[in-house]
């Protein structure tokens, strides 16, 4: 717990800070940003979500600030080798598609990671919430997550719910977060493929999957799934008639996977600045909304200081759920 509360002071630093100097004249003129190409770091392959939302923003950025724009991925070490090549650029013109991941979950895993989230990074802007979903076969023959739960408990040890990306991802703790609030009697079994845990889902050898809405979306569409319950705070508008697990629950079952902007340490504030206010107005943008929404995500842009925040708060609920769960990495 101490580990909690000193990692969540210095992101508290970090908000107060913020907060701070943006009540002070920036000492150069942030128009003279960019003076070159700028690079944003994706740590996912290309095709992955996180590629093509990369891309998405760039292609706008690119016409808004005349210089080029380049998405470079850079995937593995649980996205470790893209959270080191942005913590060594001090060019003030490199970034970090980061996500919930590298920057709440994995210092909980690993105490040696090359990188540090709050020290090595300043936040720029929150970009989307990932809407995760609770999907079942519908062989399994429940309609709520009330229903999963009593079935769950009245068959101990029957009902496997799966995840992609391992422990370090919200899906996985998300079930975690199920079983810790409710007493849910599930047992994880994990994927490293998407396709293959689908499959496996809709065969009905495994029984329940938290995995992203844009990729179940289309089976659901088709009959062979079912989506019971979303794991953010509020319902997805995609699926306005299916209940968050907070509402489905009574308690607070929440996990939230999103995607947001960092730049490394020593970043200028003037291109901070500059780089939040291009992805607002990149976001507030109805085409890209509607692109966003059709990959099942929500975009949220905000302050460096929200997403802070928001960084700070998930690593301790992150932190307290895995400590008491006994979470061990794999």
């Amino acid at each position: 717990m101490n580990d909690l509360l000193t990692y969540s002071s210095r992101v508290l630093f970090i908000v107060l800070f913020g907060l701070t100097a943006s009540c002070i004249p920036l000492a150069g003129n942030a128009q003279t940003w960019p003076e070159k190409s700028v690079k944003i770091v994706v740590p996912a392959p290309g095709g992955a979500a996180a590629e093509v939302i990369a891309r998405l923003i760039s292609d706008k950025l690119q016409a808004r600030i005349g210089q080029p724009v380049v998405v470079d991925t850079k995937p593995g070490a649980d996205g470790g080798i893209a959270a080191v090549a942005v913590k060594s650029a001090t060019d003030g013109h490199t970034f970090l598609l980061g996500n919930a991941g590298i920057m709440t979950i994995n210092p909980h895993f690993n105490a040696r990671l090359p990188y540090d989230p709050v020290k090595d990074f300043v936040p720029v802007s929150m970009l989307v919430n990932n809407v995760v979903v609770m999907t079942v076969t519908p062989a399994l023959g429940v309609s709520s997550v009330k229903e999963l739960v009593a079935l769950s408990k009245q068959q101990p040890g029957r009902i496997n719910y799966a995840s992609v990306g391992g422990r370090g991802g919200v899906p996985f703790l998300s079930g975690q977060l199920l079983r810790q609030r409710v007493g849910a009697d599930l047992t994880w079994i994990g994927y490293a493929s998407e396709g293959q845990a689908r499959s496996d889902l809709m065969g009905g050898q495994i029984q329940v999957m938290f995995d992203v809405l844009a990729s179940t979306l289309p089976l659901v569409q088709a009959g062979k799934l079912k989506i019971i319950g979303v794991t953010g705070t509020q319902r997805a508008p995609q699926l306005p008639d299916v209940p968050t697990l907070i509402e489905a629950t009574g308690t607070g079952v929440e996990g939230v996977g999103w995607l947001a902007m960092y730049a490394s340490a020593g970043t200028p504030e003037s291109a901070v600045n500059s780089m939040n206010q291009h992805l607002r107005s990149i976001l507030a943008m109805p085409d890209v909304r509607e692109r966003l929404y059709a990959l099942g995500m929500e975009p949220v842009p905000g302050s460096p200081q929200a997403l802070s925040k928001t960084q700070s708060d998930d690593f301790t609920k992150w932190g307290v759920l895995i400590k008491e769960q006994r979470i061990l990495p794999q």
